[in-house]
């Protein structure tokens, strides 16, 4: 005897026989087919409702199941139906058709569902499909092999109505169990351990194990005796039900591990900020390619070495981070540890955001960064703003306190009054300054409009001229140069101007300022230029000025501060150099609008003929990177929104 024979002997041998209710006594037959009826039309409409749904991961294997599962449903009720022995073995060896596809599909249908359908490669899944096909050979043939069945008869079980057919089974059946249950085991391992874990599919995977339980249960209750009938069709329709429901109520195959994890990678791999897995010990075991820039390395170098050589301040940052820390305040060991990271070169800030990596127990730390660094640029700007202005509003209350005590002394002194009248003028032209920066500060990008910086230096030069007549003035300016900037350049180029004037000791101070248009490695440019005679700039104005130290905290006043934030708003730049033999040279650098057609040409002129150059010259130019002067191709008047220099 085989030694699952045994084992089924030893089952029978202690299962106590189970009276039926009354309720399904009389008549059994008719309770029976019309159950078995039942499963039959659910594992059909499961399979038309899966198949519906045929793109999904594993919907071909899940269709294939339910059909095969109504096949052994629908031929194991012809075969308790059927009155003679012929008949009954007839449909009982048809019904393996059936039988032999559940363990196959559903084995099938795991490795699709669990995003493993890769290795369903051509070779393995004929070697899988094999023994099936084997088992329905030797299931037909079996009244002359007994390789299956080694004895049958039809036997009318005790207290029923109906006739079964009762068989001893033979080594082929055993071999074809094992195999069947081990397909089937492993697709429910499969599914539990790769689909159990993951919250959102909790609900589905409860749903597919019990489906495929069912029959399963079934069908040892009556191999080992437990059940006069077998039971396994029954099973399906609790399977069938359960596949509907789950069809119906949690979307089994549209919310399924195979896109939730395709999702999760993609959306790692395509996130904005950095992210940095890091193990137990500190080593860099993933990270996105964010992650990649932000630190300077890549993947292949990073992965394996620790945080602090990878990135020594950002590990120094890491660890100091409590990642056992609420942010809400609300409890303890649930939230992330924050901090913030600084890159220089150019400068970034990134918030940094440690968060334990669980497994049971804490098995490692993702550290995320997020790219900050407009939100700290406007944290610093509305602190220095609000401290400079506070600084110079005090300023000037004290000026104008001390020319109401002059006033009280001297009533009728012209002079007073004046310079009275002229800090109320500035203190409310300080107002207004800040309100418009702060209007700017409050919208979420920068709105850039094209001027005519040109226009802004004529304007600016005819006051200069008009206030300080002993003040020398002397220009090189085009026609017209157009530039894509914030309409507070004006305020720029007047705080520029006023600063060299106003800082210079000399008793009749001198400016030259200019107007260039370049070309720079194809990319056109317009520089506007301030060059005096007066003292250097102090050092921290200086860096205040080209934006090395946005914090103001050694600076003199805001007017520089606004120079730079204007021209940084506006996409361009701030540079300084020494005078020779004495002075400053400061030099705005903003963008031109793009689509105009431009030639090559000197500066101020509008002619190209006077410099015998050409489109290729600047071609040329352009790709060795040398900066080329350039003219708009059409006038000033044919410039969209009509705008015309003064």
């Amino acid at each position: 005897m085989w030694p699952l024979d045994r084992v089924v002997e030893a089952l029978r041998s202690t299962a106590t026989p189970v009276p039926l209710p009354v309720a399904l006594e009389q008549p059994l037959s008719l309770t029976v087919a019309t159950v078995l009826a039942v499963a039959v039309v659910l594992a059909v409409a499961v399979a038309v409702v899966v198949w519906r749904r045929r793109a999904r991961p594993g919907s071909a294997s899940l269709t294939a199941l339910a059909l095969g599962a109504g096949w052994w449903s629908l031929f194991y009720a012809l075969e308790l139906a059927s009155p003679t022995l012929t008949g009954t073995l007839r449909f009982g060896r048809l019904s393996y058709v059936g039988i032999v596809v559940v363990p196959l599909t559903w084995f099938t249908f795991a490795l699709a569902y669990t995003g493993r359908e890769r290795l369903l490669t051509r070779r393995r899944l004929l070697a899988l499909a094999a023994p099936p096909a084997a088992m329905v050979v030797f299931a037909w043939t079996t009244l002359s092999t007994g390789l299956v069945w080694t004895s049958y008869e039809l036997v009318t079980v005790p207290r029923l109505s109906v006739a079964v057919l009762s068989v001893e089974y033979g080594p082929v059946f055993w071999l074809w169990t094992a195999y069947a249950y081990a397909l089937t085991a492993a697709g429910t391992l499969l599914l539990v351990w790769s689909v159990a874990r993951a919250r959102t599919f909790r609900l589905q995977t409860v749903a597919l194990v019990l489906a495929v339980a069912a029959p399963w249960i079934g069908n040892l209750a009556f191999l080992s005796g437990l059940s006069p009938l077998d039971l396994t069709p029954l099973g399906f329709v609790v399977s069938a039900v359960v596949l509907g429901s789950g069809f119906h109520r949690y979307r089994l195959l549209d919310l399924h591990p195979v896109t939730g994890g395709i999702a999760r990678e993609e959306l790692v791999e395509r996130l904005p900020e950095a992210v940095v897995a890091l193990d137990d010990r500190g080593r860099v075991v993933d990270l996105n390619p964010s992650a990649e820039s932000v630190l300077g390395t890549t993947l292949d170098d990073a992965v394996g070495a620790a945080l602090g050589t990878v990135a020594p301040s950002l590990a120094d940052l890491v660890e100091s981070v409590d990642v056992g820390a609420d942010p809400r305040g609300e409890g303890e060991g649930e939230g992330d540890g924050v901090a913030d990271y600084v890159v220089s070169d150019p400068r970034r800030y990134y918030e940094v955001r440690v968060s334990p990596l669980r497994s049971g127990r804490t098995a490692g730390r993702l550290v995320t960064l997020s790219d900050v660094t407009d939100r700290r640029r406007r944290e610093q700007e509305v602190a220095v703003l609000n401290r400079v202005l506070r600084h110079d509003l005090r300023n000037d209350v004290a000026v104008v306190e001390n020319y109401a005590q002059l006033l009280q002394r001297d009533p009728g002194n012209e002079a007073y009054v004046e310079g009275l009248a002229e800090r109320a003028a500035g203190m409310r032209e300080l107002v207004e300054t800040v309100r418009r920066v702060e209007r700017h500060l409050d919208a979420d990008e920068p709105t850039l409009s094209t001027l005519d910086v040109v226009r802004v230096v004529r304007e600016e030069v005819a006051e200069l001229e008009r206030s300080t007549p002993d003040v020398t003035v002397e220009t090189e300016l085009p026609v017209d140069a157009w530039i894509r900037a914030t309409d507070l350049v004006g305020s720029a180029v007047d705080n520029l101007v006023e600063n060299a004037v106003e800082h210079n000791d000399s008793s009749s101070p001198w400016l030259r300022i200019t107007v260039d248009r370049l070309v720079v490695d194809g990319d056109r440019y317009v520089d506007l230029t301030v060059a005096d005679d007066g003292p250097p700039i102090a050092d921290a104005d200086r860096d205040v000025l080209v934006g090395a130290d946005p914090t103001l905290d050694e600076a003199s006043g805001l007017g520089l501060w606004l120079v730079h934030w204007i021209v940084a708003e506006s996409g361009g730049t701030v540079t300084y150099e020494s005078n020779e033999p004495r002075g400053n040279v400061v030099t705005l650098r903003f963008r031109a609008p793009e689509g105009e057609q431009y030639h090559a040409s000197g500066k101020g002129s509008s002619d190209p003929a006077e410099h015998g150059s050409s489109a290729p010259d600047e071609q040329d130019s352009a790709d060795a990177g040398e900066p080329t002067r350039y003219r708009p191709e059409r006038s000033r008047d044919e410039f969209p929104g009509g705008a015309s220099t003064s």
